[in-house]
């Protein structure tokens, strides 16, 4: 009987948590094809699809989409890679107390003054208001975030798995190809889409580092917000959503497995 009546309030919870997350996506929607929107009606009273087709062309918000889609795809696929290959060495340092907390500096301070912290080694280096600078500084965070979730592989359980594939024979390379490189698959997955959208969404580093040459969706959504022009932030913020919703969508393919449960850090 409990269980009974306890379902229509989980269906009417549900509903209006739906409801909630939905309803500024519907308005983000609607205020990108609104052309004319006087106060007080409820809908735009005319409509227009520039903001979109603005996207489908080479300038503005289409290179904008395409330059921060580059720019997160290289960080994450780079940060991924080097955390796989070096995450048994911070798992095994002797100063791993010390490793951890160097690791977790970065999150710990504010994303402005790791990036003024950052600018005027850059701007020695050549690599401040150039997308590779972009790239290296957002790569520092997301390559710090990698390794600590990536440790988290070399737990008792792996290592054992291990030791037996070396033992029936299988060379040290065959271990990480046929053994660990399966068990990492999903924490992989969810490591990539993790720093992906650390670089997606960043606003500070781009900024600082970038200087202003370097346009991105979170840099243009703050012009659009400051020149009045709601429609092209409104898509913007659409787009930001986008990678996010993906992951969301396909979360149940992210899950790590039992192997890497326990984090290293």
């Amino acid at each position: 009987m409990r269980a009974e009546r306890a379902r229509p309030l989980r269906r009417s919870a549900t509903l209006a948590l739906t409801a909630a997350f939905l309803a500024p996506v519907a308005l983000l929607l609607v205020w990108s094809f609104a052309g004319r929107w006087p106060w007080p009606a409820p809908l735009p009273s005319r409509w227009r699809a520039s903001a979109w087709i603005d996207l489908a062309g080479t300038g503005g918000l289409g290179a904008a989409a395409l330059r921060s889609l580059g720019i997160a795809t290289t960080v994450a696929f780079a940060a991924t890679g080097l955390g796989f290959v070096t995450c048994r060495s911070a798992a095994e340092a002797r100063s791993r107390d010390v490793l951890r907390l160097l690791l977790h500096l970065p999150f710990a301070l504010s994303p402005v003054v790791l990036g003024v912290g950052l600018e005027y080694s850059f701007l020695r280096a050549g690599l401040a208001g150039r997308t590779a600078g972009v790239v290296l500084a957002q790569g520092m965070l997301a390559y710090a975030y990698a390794l600590i979730l990536l440790s988290g592989l070399w737990n008792a359980r792996t290592r054992a798995y291990l030791e037996g594939a070396a033992t029936l024979g299988a060379a040290p390379r065959q271990g990480w190809v046929l053994v660990l490189l399966p068990i990492a698959r999903p924490l992989l997955v969810l490591c990539f889409v993790q720093t992906f959208l650390i670089s997606w969404f960043d606003y500070a580093l781009v900024l600082l580092i970038g200087g202003g040459r370097v346009v991105t969706l979170t840099t243009s959504l703050y012009q659009f917000l400051l020149s009045g022009d709601l429609r092209l932030a409104a898509a913007s913020a659409l787009l930001l959503l986008l990678p996010p919703l993906v992951a969301l969508a396909a979360h149940r393919h992210l899950r790590p497995t039992a192997f890497a449960a326990d984090p290293g850090f």
